[in-house]
């Protein structure tokens, strides 16, 4: 870790009520043989999917930017925002956080974020529903769990609270990390693969709509 790094982490020490959960969770845990892996839920891809229909049903091609009556820079316009819609459309749907024996890796645009076990001092739960690794420069940040505030109004578990423990666990612990290296398909899941064939198909959608 770099000095910069170390000072960032130092900074931000884990708060002491999570550091009594990171230690009861250390003591109870086996080590696990397969990568931990957390995903979207079948809610968040329904959510996704209305959030498309409701892209394609609500917005209007820009001037110049329907197939029928084109222009460069509508054209540019209308594949921007509908690329927008389905990265959003992606990020929701098929978010994944990814803990093997190497460290934590989630999906972004176009790679998959990877995060050495070394570098992580703890792992926070933020109030939007993120993960976010402390101790590395910039302090990568992944998933979209349900915000922990909307989990104690639903009634529900706080799911990313439990994620960001674990994880601090095994960054703490590496006895306790997954012996296995996690595969292919969990570790090259960039959202372009989906979300650029999602954003033509919306901006065609749109237009058929709306001619």
């Amino acid at each position: 870790m770099s000095a910069g790094a170390a000072r960032g982490a130092r900074g931000r020490e884990m708060r002491p009520a999570q550091r009594e959960r990171v230690q009861v969770l250390a003591a109870a845990m086996g080590r696990p043989m397969e990568p931990l892996v957390w995903r979207s839920g079948s809610t968040a891809r329904i959510t996704a999917a209305l959030w498309c229909v409701m892209f394609v049903v609500s917005t209007v091609p820009p001037a110049g930017g329907s197939l029928s009556d084109p222009s460069a820079g509508g054209l540019v316009v209308a594949v921007w925002t509908s690329l927008l819609a389905g990265w959003a459309a992606c990020r929701l749907a098929l978010w994944r956080v990814t803990a093997d024996g190497d460290g934590v890796r989630f999906n972004r645009m176009w790679s998959t974020s990877f995060t050495p076990w070394r570098a992580i001092s703890h792992v926070e739960a933020r109030r939007d529903g993120l993960l976010e690794m402390v101790g590395p420069a910039g302090e990568p940040m992944g998933g979209l769990f349900r915000p922990p505030w909307l989990s104690r109004l639903l009634g529900r578990p706080d799911d990313v609270g439990e994620a960001a423990d674990t994880l601090t666990a095994l960054a703490l612990h590496p006895r306790l990390r997954p012996s296995d290296r996690a595969r292919r398909a969990l570790t090259d899941a960039p959202y372009a693969r989906w979300a650029v064939p999602l954003g033509i198909l919306l901006c065609i959608a749109r237009d058929l709509v709306h001619h």
